[in-house]
Protein backbone atom coordinates (compact mmCIF):
# COMPACT_ATOMS: atom_id res chain seq x y z
CA UNK A 1 0.00 0.00 0.00
CA UNK A 2 1.52 3.38 -0.86
CA UNK A 3 0.29 6.55 0.91
CA UNK A 4 0.52 9.69 -0.24
CA UNK A 5 0.99 12.68 2.09
CA UNK A 6 -1.13 15.97 1.93
CA UNK A 7 -0.40 19.46 3.82
CA UNK A 8 -3.49 20.95 3.59
CA UNK A 9 -5.42 20.12 6.45
CA UNK A 10 -9.30 20.35 7.37
CA UNK A 11 -8.70 23.38 9.89
CA UNK A 12 -12.43 25.04 10.22
CA UNK A 13 -15.87 24.42 10.77
CA UNK A 14 -17.12 25.25 7.20
CA UNK A 15 -14.69 23.00 5.88
CA UNK A 16 -16.33 20.31 7.69
CA UNK A 17 -19.60 21.15 7.21
CA UNK A 18 -19.36 21.08 3.17
CA UNK A 19 -17.32 17.52 3.91
CA UNK A 20 -20.16 16.23 5.74
CA UNK A 21 -22.39 17.35 3.37
CA UNK A 22 -20.69 15.92 0.86
CA UNK A 23 -20.89 12.19 2.23
CA UNK A 24 -24.12 12.63 2.38
CA UNK A 25 -24.93 13.49 -1.08
CA UNK A 26 -22.86 10.08 -1.90
CA UNK A 27 -24.38 7.83 0.28
CA UNK A 28 -27.35 9.25 -1.33
CA UNK A 29 -26.43 8.67 -4.72
CA UNK A 30 -24.43 5.04 -3.81
CA UNK A 31 -28.25 3.72 -2.29
CA UNK A 32 -30.14 4.69 -5.61
CA UNK A 33 -27.88 2.93 -7.61
CA UNK A 34 -28.68 -0.01 -4.89
CA UNK A 35 -31.83 0.30 -6.48
CA UNK A 36 -30.82 0.65 -10.60
CA UNK A 37 -28.46 -2.37 -9.58
CA UNK A 38 -31.56 -4.87 -9.54
CA UNK A 39 -31.01 -5.95 -5.50
CA UNK A 40 -32.46 -9.22 -3.62
CA UNK A 41 -35.43 -7.11 -1.18
CA UNK A 42 -37.13 -8.56 1.58
CA UNK A 43 -40.40 -8.21 0.77
CA UNK A 44 -42.64 -6.18 3.31
CA UNK A 45 -45.82 -6.22 2.26
CA UNK A 46 -46.55 -9.38 0.35
CA UNK A 47 -46.82 -10.91 -2.90
CA UNK A 48 -45.58 -8.76 -5.80
CA UNK A 49 -48.52 -7.78 -8.08
CA UNK A 50 -45.28 -7.60 -11.42
CA UNK A 51 -45.37 -11.07 -10.58
CA UNK A 52 -48.97 -12.59 -10.35
CA UNK A 53 -51.33 -10.55 -13.14
CA UNK A 54 -55.59 -10.68 -12.73
CA UNK A 55 -55.70 -9.54 -16.40
CA UNK A 56 -57.42 -6.71 -17.39
CA UNK A 57 -60.35 -5.14 -14.81
CA UNK A 58 -63.55 -4.27 -16.77
CA UNK A 59 -66.33 -2.20 -15.82
CA UNK A 60 -69.64 -2.84 -13.90
CA UNK A 61 -72.89 -2.82 -16.02
CA UNK A 62 -75.44 -0.66 -14.87
CA UNK A 63 -78.48 -1.29 -17.75
CA UNK A 64 -77.19 -4.44 -19.98
CA UNK A 65 -77.17 -7.91 -18.57
CA UNK A 66 -74.30 -8.80 -21.19
CA UNK A 67 -71.06 -6.94 -23.45
CA UNK A 68 -70.38 -7.90 -26.83
CA UNK A 69 -66.10 -6.97 -27.93
CA UNK A 70 -66.02 -5.54 -30.79
CA UNK A 71 -63.23 -4.76 -33.24
CA UNK A 72 -61.19 -1.73 -32.32
CA UNK A 73 -61.48 1.64 -34.81
CA UNK A 74 -60.51 5.27 -34.43
CA UNK A 75 -62.49 5.78 -37.67
CA UNK A 76 -65.83 7.09 -37.13
CA UNK A 77 -68.76 6.09 -39.71
CA UNK A 78 -71.60 8.02 -40.30
CA UNK A 79 -74.95 6.98 -41.01
CA UNK A 80 -78.57 8.60 -41.27
CA UNK A 81 -80.12 6.70 -38.99
CA UNK A 82 -77.47 5.83 -35.94
CA UNK A 83 -74.84 7.59 -34.23
CA UNK A 84 -71.47 6.94 -33.07
CA UNK A 85 -69.57 7.57 -29.69
CA UNK A 86 -65.87 8.74 -29.81
CA UNK A 87 -64.26 7.38 -26.25
CA UNK A 88 -60.85 9.20 -25.22
CA UNK A 89 -59.32 6.95 -22.47
CA UNK A 90 -55.87 5.48 -21.02
CA UNK A 91 -54.11 2.80 -23.50
CA UNK A 92 -54.78 -0.51 -22.08
CA UNK A 93 -58.14 0.65 -19.73
CA UNK A 94 -61.08 -1.46 -21.06
CA UNK A 95 -64.68 0.93 -22.25
CA UNK A 96 -67.86 -0.29 -22.38
CA UNK A 97 -70.87 1.52 -23.49
CA UNK A 98 -74.19 0.73 -22.49
CA UNK A 99 -78.13 2.05 -23.70
CA UNK A 100 -80.18 3.18 -20.59
CA UNK A 101 -83.04 1.18 -22.27
CA UNK A 102 -80.64 -2.29 -21.93
CA UNK A 103 -80.14 -5.29 -24.56
CA UNK A 104 -76.29 -5.74 -25.15
CA UNK A 105 -73.58 -3.43 -24.27
CA UNK A 106 -70.54 -3.03 -26.67
CA UNK A 107 -66.80 -3.65 -25.11
CA UNK A 108 -63.68 -2.63 -25.76
CA UNK A 109 -60.14 -2.82 -24.53
CA UNK A 110 -57.54 0.50 -25.75
CA UNK A 111 -54.69 -0.63 -27.26
CA UNK A 112 -50.89 0.66 -26.12
CA UNK A 113 -50.41 3.98 -28.29
CA UNK A 114 -53.57 4.46 -28.46
CA UNK A 115 -56.01 7.35 -26.93
CA UNK A 116 -59.34 7.61 -28.66
CA UNK A 117 -61.56 4.50 -29.85
CA UNK A 118 -65.13 4.84 -31.78
CA UNK A 119 -68.11 2.97 -31.09
CA UNK A 120 -70.32 2.90 -34.48
CA UNK A 121 -73.76 2.30 -35.57
CA UNK A 122 -75.42 3.11 -32.49
CA UNK A 123 -79.04 3.39 -32.05
CA UNK A 124 -79.52 7.28 -31.32
CA UNK A 125 -80.72 7.86 -27.22
CA UNK A 126 -78.76 7.95 -24.19
CA UNK A 127 -75.81 5.65 -23.09
CA UNK A 128 -73.28 5.20 -20.58
CA UNK A 129 -69.61 5.22 -21.18
CA UNK A 130 -67.11 3.38 -18.21
CA UNK A 131 -64.05 2.52 -17.65
CA UNK A 132 -61.67 0.91 -15.43
CA UNK A 133 -57.77 0.42 -15.32
CA UNK A 134 -55.69 -1.40 -12.93
CA UNK A 135 -54.42 1.39 -10.79
CA UNK A 136 -56.94 4.14 -11.49
CA UNK A 137 -59.97 5.31 -10.48
CA UNK A 138 -63.15 4.04 -12.05
CA UNK A 139 -64.95 6.60 -14.41
CA UNK A 140 -67.87 7.26 -16.08
CA UNK A 141 -69.90 9.49 -17.95
CA UNK A 142 -73.55 10.00 -19.76
CA UNK A 143 -74.07 10.85 -23.22
CA UNK A 144 -76.65 11.51 -25.68
CA UNK A 145 -76.53 9.66 -28.96
CA UNK A 146 -77.97 11.47 -31.74
CA UNK A 147 -78.35 10.04 -35.62
CA UNK A 148 -75.78 11.17 -38.04
CA UNK A 149 -73.01 13.10 -35.74
CA UNK A 150 -70.54 11.65 -33.52
CA UNK A 151 -70.63 12.27 -29.84
CA UNK A 152 -67.38 12.70 -27.92
CA UNK A 153 -66.33 12.08 -24.12
CA UNK A 154 -63.25 11.93 -22.48
CA UNK A 155 -63.16 9.45 -19.56
CA UNK A 156 -60.42 11.90 -17.33
CA UNK A 157 -58.82 8.62 -15.46
CA UNK A 158 -57.31 9.37 -12.39
CA UNK A 159 -54.51 7.15 -11.23
CA UNK A 160 -55.24 6.10 -7.90
CA UNK A 161 -52.67 6.78 -5.07
CA UNK A 162 -51.59 5.85 -1.91
CA UNK A 163 -49.39 7.29 0.91
CA UNK A 164 -47.52 4.52 2.98
CA UNK A 165 -45.88 4.75 6.35
CA UNK A 166 -42.66 3.23 7.36
CA UNK A 167 -42.92 3.06 11.03
CA UNK A 168 -38.99 2.05 12.18
CA UNK A 169 -36.86 0.91 15.19
CA UNK A 170 -34.00 3.82 13.98
CA UNK A 171 -34.77 7.60 15.08
CA UNK A 172 -33.10 8.92 12.13
CA UNK A 173 -31.99 8.55 8.46
CA UNK A 174 -33.66 8.21 5.37
CA UNK A 175 -35.70 6.09 2.37
CA UNK A 176 -34.40 6.57 -1.02
CA UNK A 177 -37.13 4.57 -3.33
CA UNK A 178 -38.42 4.03 -6.89
CA UNK A 179 -40.43 1.82 -9.20
CA UNK A 180 -38.89 -1.83 -9.85
CA UNK A 181 -40.23 -4.30 -11.58
CA UNK A 182 -39.37 -8.49 -10.39
CA UNK A 183 -36.63 -9.77 -12.03
CA UNK A 184 -36.61 -13.53 -10.94
CA UNK A 185 -35.55 -15.02 -7.44
CA UNK A 186 -32.34 -15.10 -5.94
CA UNK A 187 -30.65 -18.32 -5.90
CA UNK A 188 -28.90 -17.48 -3.09
CA UNK A 189 -31.34 -15.86 -0.66
CA UNK A 190 -34.70 -17.24 -1.75
CA UNK A 191 -36.25 -13.44 -2.23
CA UNK A 192 -37.15 -11.68 -5.40
CA UNK A 193 -34.78 -9.75 -7.67
CA UNK A 194 -35.70 -6.03 -8.55
CA UNK A 195 -34.92 -4.19 -11.58
CA UNK A 196 -35.77 -0.64 -11.59
CA UNK A 197 -38.94 0.66 -13.93
CA UNK A 198 -39.37 3.68 -15.43
CA UNK A 199 -39.46 6.37 -12.61
CA UNK A 200 -37.73 8.78 -10.73
CA UNK A 201 -35.71 7.97 -7.60
CA UNK A 202 -36.83 9.80 -4.26
CA UNK A 203 -35.99 10.37 -0.94
CA UNK A 204 -37.53 10.72 2.38
CA UNK A 205 -35.96 11.35 5.92
CA UNK A 206 -37.11 9.23 8.78
CA UNK A 207 -37.87 11.64 11.72
CA UNK A 208 -38.67 10.20 15.13
CA UNK A 209 -38.95 6.36 13.67
CA UNK A 210 -41.01 7.17 11.12
CA UNK A 211 -40.91 7.93 7.11
CA UNK A 212 -44.05 8.86 4.55
CA UNK A 213 -44.04 7.78 1.34
CA UNK A 214 -46.50 9.80 -0.12
CA UNK A 215 -48.44 10.12 -3.95
CA UNK A 216 -47.20 6.87 -5.02
CA UNK A 217 -49.18 4.63 -8.47
CA UNK A 218 -49.92 1.12 -8.02
CA UNK A 219 -47.31 -1.61 -8.50
CA UNK A 220 -43.95 -2.18 -6.56
CA UNK A 221 -41.17 0.02 -4.98
CA UNK A 222 -38.20 -0.61 -4.10
CA UNK A 223 -36.76 0.63 -0.77
CA UNK A 224 -33.31 1.20 0.33
CA UNK A 225 -33.67 2.14 4.11
CA UNK A 226 -30.51 3.92 5.58
CA UNK A 227 -30.23 4.19 9.24
CA UNK A 228 -28.24 8.03 10.23
CA UNK A 229 -26.61 5.38 13.03
CA UNK A 230 -24.14 3.52 11.41
CA UNK A 231 -24.73 0.83 14.71
CA UNK A 232 -28.01 0.01 12.48
CA UNK A 233 -27.92 -1.92 8.87
CA UNK A 234 -28.84 -0.67 5.55
CA UNK A 235 -31.86 -3.00 4.61
CA UNK A 236 -32.96 -3.40 0.63
CA UNK A 237 -36.69 -3.88 0.93
CA UNK A 238 -39.74 -4.06 -1.76
CA UNK A 239 -43.58 -2.81 -1.02
CA UNK A 240 -46.73 -3.25 -3.34
CA UNK A 241 -49.52 -1.36 -4.10
CA UNK A 242 -52.45 -1.78 -3.12
CA UNK A 243 -51.05 -3.47 -0.03
CA UNK A 244 -50.60 -2.34 3.81
CA UNK A 245 -50.20 1.21 4.28
CA UNK A 246 -48.44 1.12 7.78
CA UNK A 247 -45.46 -0.77 7.73
CA UNK A 248 -43.54 -1.57 10.75
CA UNK A 249 -39.75 -2.09 9.94
CA UNK A 250 -36.87 -3.65 12.42
CA UNK A 251 -33.54 -3.03 11.33
CA UNK A 252 -30.52 -5.38 13.07
CA UNK A 253 -27.88 -3.56 14.95
CA UNK A 254 -24.98 -4.72 14.25
CA UNK A 255 -22.38 -2.56 16.56
CA UNK A 256 -20.04 -4.91 18.72
CA UNK A 257 -20.83 -4.72 22.14
CA UNK A 258 -18.35 -6.72 23.76
CA UNK A 259 -14.51 -7.76 24.34
CA UNK A 260 -12.49 -8.64 21.50
CA UNK A 261 -8.93 -10.13 22.52
CA UNK A 262 -6.66 -11.82 20.08
CA UNK A 263 -5.16 -14.94 21.46
CA UNK A 264 -2.17 -15.30 19.06
CA UNK A 265 -2.37 -18.88 18.64
CA UNK A 266 -2.53 -18.82 14.76
CA UNK A 267 -4.10 -16.31 12.15
CA UNK A 268 -6.81 -18.28 11.23
CA UNK A 269 -8.75 -15.83 12.89
CA UNK A 270 -7.79 -12.78 10.95
CA UNK A 271 -7.26 -11.83 7.37
CA UNK A 272 -3.66 -10.57 7.67
CA UNK A 273 -1.16 -10.12 5.15
CA UNK A 274 0.86 -13.40 3.62
CA UNK A 275 4.56 -12.12 5.32
CA UNK A 276 2.77 -11.80 8.17
CA UNK A 277 2.93 -14.79 11.23
CA UNK A 278 2.51 -15.35 14.73
CA UNK A 279 5.51 -17.32 16.82
CA UNK A 280 5.59 -17.29 20.43
CA UNK A 281 2.11 -16.13 20.92
CA UNK A 282 2.99 -12.75 19.63
CA UNK A 283 2.45 -11.39 15.90
CA UNK A 284 5.23 -10.93 14.00
CA UNK A 285 4.64 -7.28 11.84
CA UNK A 286 6.71 -7.72 8.62
CA UNK A 287 6.25 -5.38 5.53
CA UNK A 288 3.32 -2.96 4.75
CA UNK A 289 -0.43 -4.25 5.21
CA UNK A 290 -3.07 -4.35 7.53
CA UNK A 291 -4.59 -7.49 9.60
CA UNK A 292 -8.33 -6.90 10.48
CA UNK A 293 -10.53 -9.66 12.70
CA UNK A 294 -12.79 -11.90 10.38
CA UNK A 295 -15.57 -12.98 12.92
CA UNK A 296 -18.27 -9.86 12.27
CA UNK A 297 -19.30 -9.81 15.87
CA UNK A 298 -15.94 -7.76 16.12
CA UNK A 299 -15.64 -5.65 13.03
CA UNK A 300 -18.07 -3.40 14.23
CA UNK A 301 -16.97 -1.40 17.07
CA UNK A 302 -18.46 2.30 17.43
CA UNK A 303 -16.99 4.00 20.39
CA UNK A 304 -14.32 1.70 22.13
CA UNK A 305 -10.98 2.04 23.78
CA UNK A 306 -8.08 -0.19 22.53
CA UNK A 307 -4.82 -1.81 24.90
CA UNK A 308 -1.89 -3.58 23.25
CA UNK A 309 1.11 -4.34 23.69
CA UNK A 310 4.05 -3.68 20.77
CA UNK A 311 7.35 -3.48 20.44
CA UNK A 312 9.46 -1.86 17.13
CA UNK A 313 11.87 -4.14 16.42
CA UNK A 314 13.46 -1.71 13.81
CA UNK A 315 12.00 1.33 15.28
CA UNK A 316 10.01 2.57 12.46
CA UNK A 317 6.61 2.96 13.41
CA UNK A 318 3.56 1.07 15.73
CA UNK A 319 0.82 1.31 13.11
CA UNK A 320 -3.25 0.38 13.92
CA UNK A 321 -6.02 0.58 12.06
CA UNK A 322 -9.53 1.65 13.62
CA UNK A 323 -12.84 1.50 12.09
CA UNK A 324 -12.30 0.05 9.25
CA UNK A 325 -14.78 -0.51 6.89
CA UNK A 326 -12.40 -2.67 4.92
CA UNK A 327 -8.69 -3.51 3.38
CA UNK A 328 -9.05 -0.07 1.67
CA UNK A 329 -10.75 2.19 3.68
CA UNK A 330 -10.10 3.05 7.49
CA UNK A 331 -8.57 5.20 9.89
CA UNK A 332 -4.60 4.72 10.27
CA UNK A 333 -3.07 5.53 13.32
CA UNK A 334 1.08 5.53 13.59
CA UNK A 335 3.38 6.42 16.79
CA UNK A 336 6.51 6.68 14.95
CA UNK A 337 10.03 5.45 15.89
CA UNK A 338 13.91 7.31 15.33
CA UNK A 339 13.69 5.57 12.01
CA UNK A 340 10.64 6.95 10.28
CA UNK A 341 10.27 10.05 7.80
CA UNK A 342 8.94 12.04 10.73
CA UNK A 343 10.37 10.58 13.98
CA UNK A 344 8.70 10.65 17.08
CA UNK A 345 5.33 11.88 16.14
CA UNK A 346 1.78 10.67 16.87
CA UNK A 347 0.05 11.22 13.43
CA UNK A 348 -3.27 9.93 12.07
CA UNK A 349 -4.62 9.36 8.49
CA UNK A 350 -7.87 8.80 7.05
CA UNK A 351 -7.55 6.23 4.41
CA UNK A 352 -10.24 6.05 1.28
CA UNK A 353 -9.84 3.64 -1.22
CA UNK A 354 -6.50 3.28 -0.81
CA UNK A 355 -5.87 6.65 -0.75
CA UNK A 356 -4.63 8.44 2.61
CA UNK A 357 -5.29 11.92 3.39
CA UNK A 358 -4.09 13.64 7.52
CA UNK A 359 -6.52 14.18 10.04
CA UNK A 360 -4.81 16.79 11.87
CA UNK A 361 -1.27 17.66 12.42
CA UNK A 362 1.32 15.20 13.91
CA UNK A 363 1.86 15.61 17.61
CA UNK A 364 5.84 15.87 18.83
CA UNK A 365 6.49 12.40 20.66
CA UNK A 366 10.29 14.02 21.95
CA UNK A 367 9.40 14.04 25.62
CA UNK A 368 8.78 9.93 24.93
CA UNK A 369 11.54 8.81 23.08
CA UNK A 370 13.02 6.42 25.77
CA UNK A 371 9.54 4.66 26.45
CA UNK A 372 9.40 3.92 22.08
CA UNK A 373 13.16 2.93 21.70
CA UNK A 374 13.53 0.15 19.41
CA UNK A 375 13.40 -3.69 20.83
CA UNK A 376 11.15 -2.76 23.66
CA UNK A 377 7.77 -3.33 24.71
CA UNK A 378 5.30 -0.33 25.64
CA UNK A 379 1.54 -0.38 26.06
CA UNK A 380 -0.80 2.07 24.05
CA UNK A 381 -4.18 2.98 24.81
CA UNK A 382 -6.39 4.52 22.68
CA UNK A 383 -9.86 5.80 23.12
CA UNK A 384 -12.43 6.43 20.43
CA UNK A 385 -15.34 8.66 20.80
CA UNK A 386 -17.47 9.84 18.11
CA UNK A 387 -15.10 10.91 15.76
CA UNK A 388 -11.83 11.52 18.29
CA UNK A 389 -9.33 9.34 18.80
CA UNK A 390 -7.14 9.89 22.64
CA UNK A 391 -4.09 8.15 22.69
CA UNK A 392 -1.86 7.51 25.78
CA UNK A 393 0.84 5.75 26.44
CA UNK A 394 2.39 3.51 29.68
CA UNK A 395 5.74 4.83 30.72
CA UNK A 396 8.44 1.43 30.93
CA UNK A 397 9.98 2.36 33.61
CA UNK A 398 7.02 3.99 36.35
CA UNK A 399 3.86 2.48 34.84
CA UNK A 400 2.41 5.73 34.80
CA UNK A 401 -0.30 6.44 31.67
CA UNK A 402 0.86 9.39 29.67
CA UNK A 403 -1.37 10.94 27.24
CA UNK A 404 -0.37 12.14 24.18
CA UNK A 405 -3.24 13.57 22.13
CA UNK A 406 -6.25 13.42 20.61
CA UNK A 407 -6.80 12.75 16.75
CA UNK A 408 -9.78 13.92 15.16
CA UNK A 409 -11.67 13.66 11.97
CA UNK A 410 -13.87 16.82 11.25
CA UNK A 411 -15.35 15.11 8.09
CA UNK A 412 -16.02 11.83 10.23
CA UNK A 413 -15.37 9.42 7.39
CA UNK A 414 -15.54 6.29 9.23
CA UNK A 415 -17.91 6.25 12.12
CA UNK A 416 -17.84 2.77 12.89
CA UNK A 417 -15.67 -0.24 11.94
CA UNK A 418 -12.82 -3.42 12.89
CA UNK A 419 -9.82 -2.69 15.21
CA UNK A 420 -6.81 -4.42 13.91
CA UNK A 421 -3.06 -3.63 12.87
CA UNK A 422 -1.30 -1.91 10.47
CA UNK A 423 2.21 -1.41 8.97
CA UNK A 424 2.47 1.81 6.43
CA UNK A 425 5.74 0.20 4.56
CA UNK A 426 8.73 -1.59 5.54
CA UNK A 427 7.35 -1.35 9.76
CA UNK A 428 8.79 -4.58 12.03
CA UNK A 429 6.87 -4.79 15.05
CA UNK A 430 6.01 -7.26 17.50
CA UNK A 431 2.26 -7.14 18.98
CA UNK A 432 1.56 -9.44 22.24
CA UNK A 433 -1.47 -7.86 24.26
CA UNK A 434 -4.37 -6.98 21.75
CA UNK A 435 -7.66 -6.31 23.71
CA UNK A 436 -10.67 -4.17 22.27
CA UNK A 437 -13.42 -3.16 24.61
CA UNK A 438 -16.97 -1.79 23.43
CA UNK A 439 -16.74 1.93 25.11
CA UNK A 440 -14.09 1.14 27.99
CA UNK A 441 -11.99 -1.40 29.13
CA UNK A 442 -12.66 -2.97 33.00
CA UNK A 443 -9.63 -1.36 35.03
CA UNK A 444 -7.22 -4.05 35.43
Amino acid sequence: MRFLFTSRFIATLKLSLVAAIACVLTSVTANAQDIVGGASRTNLSGPSRSSTSSGPRRPQTKYVTNTRTVTVTRTVVRAANTGAIVVSAEPGATVVVESVRGGTGDDVTVPQGVDQVAFNKLTPGRYRVAASLEGYEDSERDVVVRAGEPATVSMNMRPKLFTVTIETNIPAGNIVYAPVVAAGLDPATGRTRYNRAPGDARVTPITNGRAVLANLRQGDYGLDINPADPSYEQLNASISLPGPTTIPVTLGNIESKGTFAATWTNLEAWSAPPGWRVDSRKLMVSGRGIALPREVLNRNFKDFQLVSDVKMVNGVAASFVVHAQNENNYYLIQLTGPSADEPYVLRGFAVRNGMPQRIGASIPLDAFTQTLRPNQFFTVSMRMTGNSIKVSLTDSQTGDVLPLGILTDPASNFPIGAVGIGARDNEQNEVGRFIVCAGQCPEG
